[in-house]
């Protein structure tokens, strides 16, 4: 749940595949792994090859001049009586459900998911849209109620953000001059590829220099804007809950025989 710049050319990228050309027709992807812990993500950006651990991802519209692809969306749309528009937030809905995640827990881990006909499929569509909503917008999400930033200096360029002590999960110190306190330690509950979002955000957005190549990697020249990195992380811990909220609004997983 970040973004880098990238420089898309085959000089540089082994495989680049035809993202340029398939991102211009698509304003989603849908990426989920398929290895011990099950994650799905949605992205409106280029996706590193290993955004999930052996993941794939899955476009929202596909350039089809075959009419294979109509044929297929109208068997979906005809078996389960759902808008060709809203197939991708019924499955994104359905990826999220605790219940049909512990049903195919086996599966998920060696094959792509099976997609049944549930009951109150309606509710799955209207919970996937919010979530693919919250997920595309992390960057725009207002702070959490009840969260507190203590502010001493304008400095906000971050070296490295820690906690101020192991378990202490409800404060994370920015930089000497900025702590976020107050944190609902629920939020730690929303969990993509096997970690928190939120100590995703804290490990990504380190200075780091590379012992190799001597390149120093410093994400506060990402933005024009000085406060981008904490408002980032303000956000995902607001996309942490509401996503967590809005699992808990799920119906129950039943299966329409």
């Amino acid at each position: 749940m970040f973004r880098k710049w990238l420089y898309y050319g085959r000089d540089l990228i082994h495989r680049p595949s035809n993202y340029d050309t398939a991102m211009s027709l698509n304003d989603k992807v849908l990426y989920m792994s398929t290895n011990s812990e099950f994650s799905v993500l949605m992205t409106n950006n280029v996706p590193e090859y290993a955004l999930l651990t052996s993941g794939k991802g899955f476009l929202k519209n596909l350039e089809d001049t075959t009419g294979l692809l109509d044929v297929k969306y109208d068997n979906v749309v005809g078996n389960y009586d759902i808008d060709k528009a809203d197939i991708v937030y019924y499955v994104y809905g359905l990826l999220h459900s605790p219940e049909y995640r512990d049903m195919y827990a086996n599966d998920l881990k060696k094959s792509l998911p099976r997609i049944p006909l549930v009951r109150n499929k309606e509710a799955f569509i209207r919970i996937g849209k919010e979530l693919s909503n919250l997920h595309l917008n992390y960057e725009k999400q207002v702070s959490y109620p009840g969260v507190t930033v203590s502010v001493s200096s304008d400095d906000y360029k971050v070296t490295k953000m820690k906690h101020p002590k192991k378990g202490a999960l409800d404060t994370i110190i920015f930089n000497n001059s900025i702590t976020i306190s107050n944190i609902p330690e629920k939020a730690y509950e929303y969990v993509v590829s096997g970690r928190p979002a939120i100590e995703w955000i804290i490990d990504q957005y380190q200075v780091k220099t590379d012992k190799k190549s001597g390149i120093t990697d410093d994400p506060n020249e990402f933005s024009d804007n000085p406060k981008y990195i904490l408002n980032l992380l303000l956000s995902v811990i607001t996309v942490s809950m509401r996503t967590l909220e809005l699992i808990e609004e799920l119906p129950e997983f039943e299966i329409q025989e």
